[in-house]
């Protein structure tokens, strides 16, 4: 299926078609990630194999609702729309595609953009098991652009690739508890819920993470406290900004708002400057790993849960109860 012309501007399609994603449908997308390149090329492994032990070279990168977001956050590296003059309202739509559809899609465009690295194989670069393995995906990353909780069929698609064989890891910004909710009552609960923070209060909240709505906040703080009723694993991902919100003050917010979630886990990750970001954000809004260490280590000796493990190159630290 192709996607129409009155989905999406062409020039911000365009833009996105040269940034490598690869258009599924109206709406969906999937995008080669760097690490699964750095994992078939050099054996270097995105930090989730380390933490999670998911295969690197085994992992697909999509959508189900590229740049429909509700959040316009400061700290953001992909495109939005504003950064190259349009409005927010000009990537909204209500056209959904079938979910079976987009699985089929997303599969085929995966390979697609593998078959590039035949010739790696035939040379010896890349081992021929691992390559194949790759072209199998067993890891669905919901996390490459847009609020995924705003496709109305993410249940069904979760079930999905579920029933592929795939565990699934959702990223969303907590705006949409109802879809939350939806997938408890459906039973379609992804392998790992993440939610992303990076605002300890409301305050700053509207500052950084921009919503189009100022209810927004407390739309997240009802999935926070939802997120105890969840069945699978749930991670409190925070974005960690230099200047922004690493401040004692900001460490007592992001407290309160982990333990109303529950989360069994933490992602304490430091803001990397590249990609749009930088026309909001200057290089030294970004933390050095041991600035994101100390950040961590004040938030885990509060909550009392310990640093179960760290990637140094990737500026991150996991957290666990």
């Amino acid at each position: 299926m192709e996607y129409e012309e009155t989905l999406y501007p062409t020039k911000l399609r365009d833009l996105l078609k040269k940034q490598r994603y690869h258009w599924v449908g109206n709406h969906s997308a999937v995008k080669k990630c760097n690490w699964l390149h750095e994992s078939l090329v050099h054996n270097r492994v995105c930090y989730k194999e380390k933490f999670y032990d998911i295969k690197s070279h085994r992992c697909l990168q999509m959508s189900p609702a590229v740049l429909n977001c509700l959040t316009y956050c400061i700290h953001c590296w992909r495109a939005l729309p504003e950064d190259i003059g349009l409005s927010w309202e000009s990537v909204f739509h209500g056209d959904w595609d079938d979910p079976e559809l987009i699985a089929d899609g997303l599969f085929y465009e995966h390979n697609r953009i593998l078959s590039g690295y035949k010739s790696q194989v035939l040379n010896g670069i890349i081992e021929e098991r691992k390559y194949k393995e790759s072209l199998n995906p067993n890891q669905i990353a919901i996390s490459l652009s847009g609020e995924p909780t705003l496709y109305s069929h993410l249940t069904d698609l979760i079930q999905i690739f579920k029933n592929r064989g795939c565990t699934v890891f959702l990223v969303t910004s907590g705006v949409l508890p109802v879809a939350l909710e939806s997938l408890m009552e459906k039973e379609s609960e992804p392998t790992k819920l993440y939610i992303s923070l990076s605002s300890p209060d409301q305050e700053s909240y509207i500052k950084l993470n921009r919503p189009i709505q100022q209810n927004l906040w407390f739309s997240l703080m009802k999935s926070l406290d939802i997120l105890e009723k969840f069945k699978c694993s749930t991670v409190a991902r925070i974005t960690a900004i230099k200047g922004l919100n690493m401040n004692d003050n900001d460490v007592d917010g992001f407290v309160r708002l982990i333990e109303r979630s529950g989360c069994s886990e933490v992602e304490v990750k430091g803001y990397i400057h590249v990609g749009f970001s930088t026309n909001r954000l200057s290089e030294e809004n970004m933390p050095s790993f041991n600035e994101v260490k100390e950040f961590s280590e004040k938030v885990a000796d509060i909550l009392g849960y310990t640093i179960k493990n760290e990637v140094a190159d990737s500026r991150v630290i996991l957290l666990s109860k």
